[in-house]
Protein backbone atom coordinates (compact mmCIF):
# COMPACT_ATOMS: atom_id res chain seq x y z
CA UNK A 1 0.00 0.00 0.00
CA UNK A 2 1.11 3.53 -0.76
CA UNK A 3 0.32 6.48 1.52
CA UNK A 4 0.73 10.21 1.94
CA UNK A 5 0.91 11.95 5.32
CA UNK A 6 -1.20 15.06 5.78
CA UNK A 7 0.50 18.33 6.74
CA UNK A 8 -0.13 17.96 10.48
CA UNK A 9 2.11 14.89 10.57
CA UNK A 10 5.87 15.22 10.66
CA UNK A 11 7.67 14.35 7.42
CA UNK A 12 10.09 12.41 9.63
CA UNK A 13 7.34 9.79 9.96
CA UNK A 14 7.37 9.32 6.18
CA UNK A 15 11.16 9.05 6.27
CA UNK A 16 11.00 6.27 8.87
CA UNK A 17 8.37 4.41 6.86
CA UNK A 18 10.42 4.70 3.66
CA UNK A 19 13.43 3.29 5.54
CA UNK A 20 11.21 0.35 6.46
CA UNK A 21 10.48 -0.20 2.76
CA UNK A 22 7.10 1.51 2.35
CA UNK A 23 6.16 3.97 -0.40
CA UNK A 24 5.12 6.91 1.78
CA UNK A 25 5.23 10.63 0.97
CA UNK A 26 4.60 13.61 3.22
CA UNK A 27 2.57 16.61 2.07
CA UNK A 28 5.18 18.82 3.77
CA UNK A 29 7.87 17.45 1.42
CA UNK A 30 5.94 17.95 -1.82
CA UNK A 31 5.74 21.35 -3.49
CA UNK A 32 2.74 20.27 -5.57
CA UNK A 33 0.50 19.80 -2.51
CA UNK A 34 2.01 21.66 0.45
CA UNK A 35 -0.43 24.33 1.63
CA UNK A 36 -3.21 23.05 -0.64
CA UNK A 37 -6.75 22.25 0.44
CA UNK A 38 -7.71 18.88 1.88
CA UNK A 39 -9.85 18.31 -1.22
CA UNK A 40 -6.79 18.70 -3.47
CA UNK A 41 -4.72 16.44 -1.23
CA UNK A 42 -7.40 13.72 -1.45
CA UNK A 43 -7.57 14.15 -5.25
CA UNK A 44 -3.79 13.85 -5.64
CA UNK A 45 -3.62 10.91 -3.24
CA UNK A 46 -6.34 9.11 -5.16
CA UNK A 47 -4.63 9.78 -8.48
CA UNK A 48 -1.45 8.22 -7.11
CA UNK A 49 -3.21 5.34 -5.36
CA UNK A 50 -2.17 6.60 -1.92
CA UNK A 51 -4.15 6.36 1.30
CA UNK A 52 -4.15 9.60 3.29
CA UNK A 53 -2.82 9.34 6.85
CA UNK A 54 -4.19 12.22 8.90
CA UNK A 55 -5.32 13.39 12.31
CA UNK A 56 -7.56 15.96 10.58
CA UNK A 57 -10.56 13.68 10.90
CA UNK A 58 -13.16 16.47 10.95
CA UNK A 59 -12.26 17.48 7.39
CA UNK A 60 -11.20 14.24 5.69
CA UNK A 61 -14.08 11.99 6.80
CA UNK A 62 -16.75 14.27 5.28
CA UNK A 63 -14.70 14.59 2.08
CA UNK A 64 -14.36 10.82 1.82
CA UNK A 65 -18.09 10.39 2.47
CA UNK A 66 -18.84 12.95 -0.23
CA UNK A 67 -16.69 11.00 -2.68
CA UNK A 68 -18.44 7.73 -1.88
CA UNK A 69 -21.87 9.38 -2.22
CA UNK A 70 -20.81 10.52 -5.71
CA UNK A 71 -19.75 6.98 -6.62
CA UNK A 72 -16.07 7.87 -6.47
CA UNK A 73 -13.60 5.67 -4.66
CA UNK A 74 -10.63 7.15 -2.80
CA UNK A 75 -7.53 5.14 -1.92
CA UNK A 76 -8.33 5.03 1.79
CA UNK A 77 -7.90 6.96 5.02
CA UNK A 78 -5.64 6.14 7.95
CA UNK A 79 -7.11 8.12 10.83
CA UNK A 80 -5.05 9.05 13.87
CA UNK A 81 -6.21 10.57 17.14
CA UNK A 82 -5.58 14.28 17.51
CA UNK A 83 -2.43 14.17 19.57
CA UNK A 84 0.93 15.85 19.42
CA UNK A 85 2.83 14.05 16.69
CA UNK A 86 6.07 15.96 16.41
CA UNK A 87 8.10 14.95 19.47
CA UNK A 88 10.80 12.36 18.86
CA UNK A 89 8.92 9.66 20.79
CA UNK A 90 5.59 10.51 19.17
CA UNK A 91 7.13 10.36 15.70
CA UNK A 92 8.38 6.82 16.34
CA UNK A 93 5.04 5.73 17.85
CA UNK A 94 2.99 7.20 14.99
CA UNK A 95 5.33 5.64 12.40
CA UNK A 96 4.94 2.24 14.06
CA UNK A 97 1.15 2.58 14.16
CA UNK A 98 0.94 3.57 10.49
CA UNK A 99 3.37 0.79 9.58
CA UNK A 100 1.02 -1.76 11.14
CA UNK A 101 -1.80 -0.57 8.87
CA UNK A 102 0.46 -0.64 5.81
CA UNK A 103 1.68 -4.13 6.69
CA UNK A 104 -1.82 -5.47 7.40
CA UNK A 105 -3.28 -4.04 4.16
CA UNK A 106 -0.65 -4.49 1.43
CA UNK A 107 -3.31 -4.23 -1.28
CA UNK A 108 -4.60 -0.89 0.01
CA UNK A 109 -7.72 0.49 1.64
CA UNK A 110 -9.78 1.34 -1.42
CA UNK A 111 -12.77 3.40 -0.29
CA UNK A 112 -12.36 2.51 3.38
CA UNK A 113 -10.70 3.80 6.51
CA UNK A 114 -8.66 2.42 9.36
CA UNK A 115 -8.48 4.01 12.78
CA UNK A 116 -5.32 4.02 14.84
CA UNK A 117 -5.93 3.66 18.56
CA UNK A 118 -4.96 6.56 20.81
CA UNK A 119 -1.24 6.59 21.44
CA UNK A 120 0.12 6.37 24.97
CA UNK A 121 1.01 9.69 26.60
CA UNK A 122 4.53 10.51 25.43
Amino acid sequence: MRAILDEQLSPQIAMLLRKAGYDVDAVADREDVVGRSDRIILEVACGEGRAVATNNIKDFRPLAAEWLAQGRVHAGLILLPSTRTRSRHAIAAVAAAIESVLRDHPDGLSGSERWIAPLPKL
